[in-house]
């Protein structure tokens, strides 16, 4: 039985190789292509199949179940053709942070984890919003790898605008004129500044990396911190830092909470995918809940990442596919 791994990169990834080793325990072999690679005349795909510990060249009918990320479907017109022929193991984004956001929102139940989030539109807006919160992060709708991140905060008259490792103290006059070059024509997302910051001062966050299991529900890869070392306002390893793994760290920076903060992440990561899935109506196979931790142990939802990457814990992610590629064919036997 193939089932077709699609990316958006040529060549396979370390992970892939461990992929396909993990899915050949169940009989299954993976057949790894870019979307370029579907030839929609002869139902066929021309990708790679691992022989021998090497990737071979191979033509083969179009598999039916296609694991594919989000941004694969930048290719409408072969996406749209596999729909029509394929199973799609992801049926796409969740939408830019904005709208995630609302749509909790909306529903209720996770209302208590979202950061304080404003529609502004104008200088004057954004001007009166700093008065109230004294921080805000400004981060774009459609981030990527924590870039265009920017802090600014207001105390004493003076108005400081952070973004990586840079601080630069600026007047009335040059705030408005970094406003309407950087923020006013672009689409950015206005946030109340959460103080998620180490015994050190560095930035982190806690990434919740999340798979389909063997009985087809979401189970934790793993969790792990991100602490931007070199950043004042970001925690994103492309931007420079270093990982944890959760337990110590919330040991080291929380020893008067530590238990309860990790008991509410493990409930975070055992109901919010059913409920994004619920309120977006998208069955995907990976996920990744980027959570914040206030000075007081409080916890805030960043980001609901639908195409998370597999640097870390390849080998349980790993297995975890297979196991979950293994209980589609069962369904379907």
């Amino acid at each position: 039985m193939d089932i077709c791994y699609m990316r958006n990169y040529k060549q396979p990834a370390k992970f892939v190789t461990l992929l396909s080793k993990a899915a050949k325990y169940y009989g299954i072999r993976i057949v790894y292509c870019q979307p370029a690679d579907v030839n929609m005349a002869q139902k066929t795909v021309t990708g790679k199949v691992l022989i021998n510990n090497e990737w071979v060249k191979k033509e083969v009918p179009l598999p039916y179940y296609i694991d594919l990320n989000t941004y694969c479907f930048r290719f409408k017109e072969i996406i749209t053709f596999l729909k029509e022929h394929c199973f799609l193991l992801s049926k796409g984004s969740y939408g830019t942070k904005n709208t995630v956001y609302k749509r909790l929102e909306k529903d209720g139940k996770f209302k208590h984890l979202l950061i304080p989030t404003l529609d502004i539109s104008s200088y004057s807006e954004f001007l009166s919003a700093l008065t109230v919160y004294n921080k805000l992060i400004l981060k774009p709708r459609k981030g990527h790898k924590g870039q265009g991140i920017y802090l600014i905060s207001y105390s004493d008259e003076k108005y400081v605008i952070t973004e990586n490792d840079r601080e630069t103290v600026v007047n009335l006059q040059q705030l408005e004129q970094f406003f309407i070059k950087n923020i006013h024509s672009k689409q950015y997302l206005f946030q109340k500044y959460i103080d998620s910051k180490t015994i050190f001062g560095h930035p982190f966050n806690c990434r919740v990396r999340l798979e389909k299991n063997g009985q087809g529900n979401w189970q934790v890869a793993i969790f792990l911190v991100r602490i931007g070392s070199y950043n004042k306002v970001v925690s994103n390893i492309a931007q420079g830092g270093s990982i944890s793994k959760l337990t110590p760290f919330l040991k080291a920076n929380y020893p008067r909470n530590w238990k309860e903060i990790n008991s509410s992440i493990q409930e975070v990561a055992n109901t919010l995918p059913d409920k994004i899935e619920e309120i977006f109506n998208k069955q995907n196979t990976s996920m990744g809940l980027d959570l914040g931790i206030d000075k007081e142990g409080k916890i805030y939802l960043y980001e609901v990442n639908s195409a998370p990457g597999s640097q870390f814990a390849e080998g349980e992610i790993a297995n975890l596919k297979a196991d979950y590629y293994f209980y589609l064919l069962k369904l379907n036997a």
